[in-house]
């Protein structure tokens, strides 16, 4: 199973007509498995929330604990190993089941690009782009999933290096419950950052 970029992809530049027919129906497939477009009007709103909750004062993002990253050159072989990005896809898309319920969807932020409403039930099956309207590690853009609670994520650097962060105890838990082994032979562990013990409403730094 490989994480491919989609097939026989028309280029918007030379075939531009080509190019929205073959948009349009990738994204009507992404819809029917639980991707939805944020519209423009609420990106604001998602935007104000990401600040109070992951980067206050506008600055660094500042990960709440417990969390678990990984980074570095090791990381980075999910490019040139695409099973390794498959194995951790798919879990995480696992973990991402466990914690939360039919219908409840997560936010998707991609800075640069489109973001998403993702329902982890709407239906994927396969660690394909074709499914994935965003992946879930880093390829020279930064995607992040939350859920608009923030109790729990991922939050990923721009690089294919890293950092890439799970944070929260709820998803945590439930990646551990069934852990990508293959990547995680692969990759190392992770680094663990755990709560302060009696804070549990306190997960910033």
């Amino acid at each position: 199973m490989r994480f491919e970029r989609f097939t026989d992809f028309p280029s918007a530049y030379h075939e531009p007509d080509r190019y929205d027919r073959y948009m349009l129906g990738i994204k009507e497939h992404w819809r029917s498995l639980g991707w939805d477009e944020v519209l423009a009007d609420d990106e604001p709103k998602i935007k104000a929330a990401w600040v109070s909750h992951l980067q206050p004062g506008n600055e660094g993002v500042v990960i709440p604990k417990p969390s678990r990253a990984w980074r570095g050159q090791v990381l980075a072989r999910h490019r040139q190993e695409p099973e390794l990005e498959a194995d951790f896809t798919l879990k995480l898309l696992c973990a991402f089941r466990r914690c939360t319920r039919p219908g409840e969807r997560l936010w998707v932020i991609d800075w640069q690009h489109s973001w998403y409403y993702f329902d982890p039930h709407g239906g994927i099956t396969v660690a394909t782009r074709d499914e994935w309207a965003n992946p879930v590690l880093p390829d020279g853009d930064s995607y992040n999933y939350v859920a608009p609670d923030f109790r729990f994520g991922v939050v990923m650097g721009w690089r294919a290096t890293g950092p890439v962060t799970l944070f929260g105890t709820e998803l945590l838990a439930a990646f551990a419950a069934d852990p990508p082994e293959r990547f995680i032979k692969v990759c190392g562990p992770g680094k663990q950052r755990c709560a302060e013990r009696n804070a549990p409403d306190a997960p910033r730094d």
